[in-house]
């Protein structure tokens, strides 16, 4: 069974992956709060999906950007 918080996670990979293109160009804000110009290089996808867990938080991978990153702070440029 999901969680309401997994729930929320994988409406928004839904939604991101629904409305948006890789290769995009997105801003993403960095943890020290800079917001950083660059393109997606994946779909955005669940982190920690396994079997029938649905993963824990809604990620997208970024062009010059090592790793995931919460898709949360990435938004179209």
């Amino acid at each position: 069974m999901t969680t309401k918080r997994e729930q929320n996670q994988l409406k928004l990979v839904q939604d991101w992956n629904t409305m948006h293109s890789l290769g995009e160009d997105v801003v993403v804000t960095k943890d020290d709060s800079t917001e950083v110009p660059t393109k997606t290089q994946s779909s955005a996808y669940m982190l920690g999906a396994s079997g029938d867990y649905p993963g824990h938080t809604a990620v997208i991978m970024l062009d010059g950007i090592s790793g995931c990153y919460s898709l949360e702070r990435v938004r179209p440029a």
